[in-house]
């Protein structure tokens, strides 16, 4: 006997289902060799990746997701607002310096695979041959960003993040693949040249200028070694001191590139029940802390990825490069740390500072022959 044919929901229904599971269901694509794919290749090959080698791994799945399940013939873009009302500060920090605001989460990998996961049981629910499926929440050999700029609204930014022209760019980005034929979008047609109401970021340029370490200085290309949201997060070694200054706004991730983007000004901050950091330790304390400090104050959070040292050492050098009144003290009790990353930020410090004073010496012989030729 013949199988019945499956019957597919309807986007509204989908829509529905997944506000009922707190997501936002940015659209529908189909899967098939990834068109990103050569250029991805091509910033691998150039290095732009520093030493993330886990992002050269796995390049058959990332040039065609349906390697990575089983007849997988569509996928279902999902995104997670975050935004929690953050402006662009520039400057010296009052007190404490930030963190990147998806950090003060919990885990968005396993909150977010939840909710994913609650809203596919739901769906077989109302559609039992509904067919498998996978999710994937920044856990899979996949370019997430590229997938989601093939929908029916959004595009890939200079400052390379997915951005929803109504919405913005605040997403933590899930996928359900599935071997399901769901109809999928017709991808908005963003010429990048152009600012329509399509999107696109036209001469804008807002994100490279205000980049504080130079990491955006090529349109939709990121040099991660010289991005402050990598060495804080993903490198393990000593910061190299000609990208301390970035670090005086922010001592883990950077948001940046998203504050002073015109696609995310006016949005409206997000109630979410995964908030975790709503405050933090000082820095001071951050510097000094113990792992069952560790573990109590960043436990469950995304900024575990950075490993306590890697913490300890981001906290230290924003200490320095904001003259923190409580830097003495603290350089005081790191003296005798027994940890090697830390000691080797302490070496530095003498360099950073000779560094800063050079340049300090610089702009004021700058200034004294402008005020010398200006006066003749």
């Amino acid at each position: 006997m013949d199988q019945a044919p499956v019957k597919i929901p309807s986007r509204s229904f989908l829509q529905e289902l997944a506000k009922k599971h707190k997501l936002e269901l940015l659209g529908i694509v189909a899967l098939g060799k990834e068109p990103e794919f050569a250029r991805f290749e091509k910033w691998l090959e150039d290095g732009f990746h520093a030493d993330m080698e886990f992002m050269a791994r796995n390049l058959a799945c990332r040039e065609d997701p349906r390697t990575l399940q089983s007849g997988a013939q569509t996928a279902l873009i999902f995104g997670y607002q975050y935004y929690q009302g953050d402006k662009a500060q520039k400057g010296k920090a009052q007190n404490e310096t930030r963190v990147a605001q998806y950090a003060r989460l919990k885990d968005y990998h396993k909150f977010l695979r939840r909710h994913c996961s609650a809203f596919w049981k739901e769906l077989e629910e109302h559609f039992p041959n509904i067919g498998s499926m996978r999710v994937t929440v920044d856990s899979a050999p996949l370019l997430e960003r590229a997938l989601a700029s093939r929908t029916a609204e959004g595009f890939i930014g200079k400052n390379t993040l997915y951005i929803h022209p109504k919405k913005g760019s605040y997403f933590l980005l899930g996928e359900i693949l599935s071997d399901s034929v769901f109809p999928t979008d017709t991808p908005s047609a963003v010429d990048p040249k152009q600012r329509t109401p399509a999107g696109g970021c036209g001469s804008c340029k807002r994100c490279q200028v205000n980049c504080p370490t130079g990491a955006l200085d090529e349109a939709y290309r990121l040099d991660a070694k010289k991005c402050i949201a990598y060495y804080t997060i993903e490198h393990r070694g000593i910061i190299p001191i000609e990208f301390w200054h970035g670090l005086k706004l922010y001592f883990f991730g950077c948001d940046i590139c998203q504050l002073v983007c015109p696609y995310n000004r006016g949005q409206q901050a997000v109630k979410s029940e995964h908030l975790k950091l709503i405050g933090l330790p000082p820095l001071a304390a951050i510097a000094s802390m113990n792992q069952a400090e560790y573990e109590q104050w960043f436990g469950g959070t995304p900024m575990t990825r950075a490993k306590k040292d890697g913490l300890r050492r981001n906290a230290l050098i924003s200490m320095v490069v904001n003259d923190h009144e409580e830097l003495p003290k603290t350089l005081s009790i790191l003296k005798e740390d027994d940890s090697p990353l830390i000691q080797g930020t302490l070496q530095q410090i003498s360099d950073y500072r000779s560094l800063r004073e050079g340049e300090k010496n610089l702009e004021s012989l700058s200034a004294a022959k402008s005020s010398l030729r200006e006066s003749h």
